[in-house]
This record gives structure tokens, C-alpha cells and sequence, in this order.
């Protein structure tokens, strides 16, 4: 908000100068232009008759000639030597055409001595001397005038900048969550329609999400009532139907039960007031607790961790990086060959967990769009698999959900090379 004042201070200024400056310039052209032409014609009449008193006496007698003339001037005249006088070319050429030569920095004027090397010059002239002073004067003036404008200036802004505040916090509120936080602006402030089309928005997006919830929640509920119904009557059959067909059944149901939970965690994910549950956790502890649990499902591929401090210390929802990490290594178990590697890193404030594999990889053009929720990106990647197409737009919500990032690039074992970043401290 302090750049937004600057700016329209340094708008209001800049008019301000240009009007000032063209008002100023045009009269200070027209009244300079009348006083010069009046103090010129005035010195042209004391010169000329001082010259007069000088004419027909001796060079060497003009000093005291000029100290006995009671002329009442307001300023002193004395005569100087003519190429003592530090004058341009211009100003020398003005001399020799009979001119009356203006001085303005040194408030003199000069007029040359007919058929001589030696000037009358009078001054300091107090016209002169003050037009000078009055022109410092008036860059005083600006400067003072531009600063007071800056008090009219934050008085007029303060009220419209409070509430741009308080509309940004609760912008901000609202992204980190909670959805019941309003501007509720004043109705005398200038930007309360605006604040009223936010609340209403707010109103609107909390009631979306609320409904989503509600439908997501029910859906669930109404969906495992049934699949409870079929295990029940499965096991209640007479006669059994034959093996195959039972564990088939079996099979399907345990298949949509697993994929209800696939969508009430990404669902969950997808909430912007979702409470993540910090916890201060060693990640050598944490990858050795879950390596016993992928050994039974290796079938013969290799399975490298590479070795971690024990004194490292992570910060995160633990459950939800034990559900990140399950469904990385299970993406790398399905598609590998027979290598997968783990590897864990902090680099400047961020942990970093990654997940390689030796599989088909990702073609560099379909990277942007594999986190998506139940994309499969081509027939090596399809429901025989196993998946659902939301183990990665899981891992993706994690990660955002941790103020980070998951990526994919090329691994060095020729597949699929998984890279989550998060921050080391997310609260």
C-alpha cells in the first residue's frame, strides 16, 4: 500500500510541477522580458549621461569626476579596464556594438566607454540582485508546496488504504483457509462495493466447498453401505459360488472400496482449510519403519536407499507423507523394471524426498499434466496396473498442502525420476 501513495504522490507532484512550470514560464517571459526592456532603457539614459560628464576630460581624471557627480542612484558606478572583464565572446561583441551587457549572476551591467578600452560599470544593480534572490526563493517555494500536498495527500489515501489492508488480510485469511473470515467495510467507505462483492464472493466459495463436502461425505457413506451388503451376502451364499468367482468378487469390491478412499483423500486434499498435523520426525526412522513393509513386494527388483544422517530432522503431517511416500514407491514398483532408488536431501531450507525408477518414464510433453486427477497418460499406465489415475494427484495435493512442490524429470536408470520439495519449516 506505501508504493501505491508513492505512486499517486509522485503523479500528483509531477501535475502539479508541469502547470507551475508553464505558468510560471510564460509569465516570467512576458514580465522579464518588460522589466529587462525598462532597466535596460534606464541604464541606457544613466550611461549615456555619464558618459557626457566624462567626454572632453582626461582618462586618468575620470574616477574622481564620477565620485564628484551627485547622480542619487541606488548603486555604486566605477570604470574598469575593458579586457579585465571576464566576459564570453558574445558578451565582448555586445560591447564593441555600443550594448548594455546584463550580468544577472553578478547583478552589474556594463557599457562600453565610446572610443575607449574601458567599461562604465554600474551595479550591484538591487533589481538585479533581487530578481537572483527570488529565484532561489521560488525553488523554495515549489519544494515546500510539494511536500504540503503530501499531508492533503495521506489524509484523502488513509481511509481507502485501511481498507485495502484489511481487504488484503482477509484475502490472505481466506486462502489459508478460513472461509468464514468477511471485510464487512463500513458503509460510508469509498471502497464498500467493493467489499460487498468480496463478501458475497467469500459467501459463495464457502458455500461451494461446504457443498462439495457434504456431497463427498455422502456419496461415501452411500457407496460403502452397499459394498458391506455384498461382502455380507457373499459370505452368505448357498451354495458358494466357485472359488474364482468369490475371489473375484472379492476382488472388485475390495477395488471400489479402495477407490472410494483414493477420492475421499484427494477430495480432502482439494480443501483449502485443510489442518495438517505437524510433527518433528527423523527420516532415516521414517523410511526405516516403511522399508520392512516393501520388501514382500519387491518380486525380485532392487530396492536402493541411499544413507541418511541420523541427526536430520523433517517437519511435516506425517500420515500424509506416509501416504506421499507409499504411493511414490507403489507408482515405482508398478512401473519398474528392476531398480528403484530413494533419496532424501535438505538444500537451502527444503527437504527433498525422490523416487526413482527404471520404467517407461514420462515424455517431457505429458509432464505438465500427470498430477492431474485420473489422467493415464498412455496404455502402459491404465487401470491393469492397478490404478486409479489419483495416487500422484494425492502426492501433488501433499505437497501443496506443505507449501511445496512435486515434480517429475528423467532418471538416471532411464525411467521416472519423482522429486517432492517442501519447506523445512511449513507453520
Amino acid at each position: 500500500m506505501r508504493k501505491l501513495f508513492i505512486q499517486f504522490y509522485l503523479l500528483l507532484i509531477a501535475s502539479f510541477l508541469l502547470v507551475t512550470l508553464l505558468v510560471g514560464g510564460v509569465y516570467k517571459l512576458t514580465a522579464e522580458r518588460s522589466s529587462e526592456k525598462s532597466l535596460t532603457d534606464l541604464m541606457d539614459s544613466v550611461m549615456t549621461l555619464l558618459e557626457r560628464e566624462l567626454t572632453g576630460i582626461p582618462q586618468e581624471k575620470w574616477p574622481q569626476q564620477l565620485a564628484s557627480l551627485d547622480l542619487d542612484l541606488s548603486f555604486p558606478v566605477h570604470i574598469e579596464y575593458l579586457p579585465d572583464q571576464p566576459l564570453d565572446d558574445e558578451a565582448f561583441a555586445a560591447l564593441r556594438r555600443g550594448e548594455i551587457v546584463m550580468l544577472e549572476d553578478r547583478s552589474l551591467c556594463i557599457e562600453q566607454i565610446p572610443n575607449t578600452n574601458y567599461v562604465l560599470v554600474a551595479g550591484p544593480v538591487p533589481y538585479l540582485s533581487f530578481q537572483h534572490e527570488i529565484e532561489d526563493f521560488d525553488y523554495l517555494l515549489l519544494a515546500l508546496l510539494g511536500i504540503s500536498l503530501g499531508l492533503p495527500v495521506f489524509i484523502w489515501m488513509r481511509p481507502h488504504w485501511r481498507d485495502l489492508l484489511l481487504l488484503e488480510r482477509t484475502a490472505r485469511r481466506i486462502g489459508e483457509g478460513d472461509l468464514r473470515a468477511r471485510i464487512n467495510l463500513a458503509e460510508t467507505s469509498s471502497l464498500q462495493r467493493l467489499g460487498r462483492a468480496f463478501d458475497q464472493m467469500a459467501n459463495n466459495i464457502q458455500e461451494v466447498i461446504a457443498s462439495k463436502k457434504r456431497l463427498t461425505d455422502n456419496v461415501a457413506h452411500e457407496l460403502r453401505t452397499p459394498l458391506v451388503r455384498l461382502r455380507y451376502r457373499l459370505e452368505m451364499l448357498e451354495p458358494p459360488p466357485p472359488d474364482e468367482v468369490q475371489q473375484g468378487i472379492v476382488r472388485d469390491i475390495s477395488h471400489l472400496e479402495n477407490l472410494i478412499d483414493e477420492m475421499l483423500t484427494y477430495a480432502r486434499l482439494d480443501r483449502p482449510q485443510i489442518a495438517l498435523n505437524y510433527q518433528t520426525f527423523s527420516p532415516a526412522e521414517w523410511l526405516q519403519h516403511h522399508q520392512s513393509d516393501w520388501q514382500t513386494l519387491l518380486n525380485g527388483k532392487q530396492l536402493h536407499i541411499a544413507a541418511i544422517p541420523d541427526t536430520w530432522r523433517w517437519h511435516g503431517d506425517i500420515k500424509l507423507l506416509d501416504r506421499l511416500l507409499d504411493n511414490l514407491v507403489g507408482n515405482a514398483l508398478r512401473y519398474s523394471q528392476q531398480q528403484i532408488r530413494i533419496r532424501l536431501s535438505q538444500e537451502s531450507g527444503w527437504n527433498m524426498l525422490t523416487v526413482e525408477d527404471d520404467g517407461p518414464g514420462v515424455p517431457a510433453e505429458q509432464r505438465a499434466t500427470i498430477f492431474d486427477a485420473f489422467v493415464r497418460l498412455d496404455p502402459s499406465r491404465d487401470r491393469a496396473t492397478g490404478g486409479f489415475g489419483l495416487g500422484l494427484a494425492i502426492v501433488q495435493g501433499i505437497m501443496l498442502a506443505h507449501q511445496g512442490r512435486a515434480s517429475v524429470e528423467s532418471s538416471a536408470l532411464g525411467g521416472a525420476c519423482f522429486i517432492c520439495r517442501w519447506p523445512e519449516s511449513t507453520q
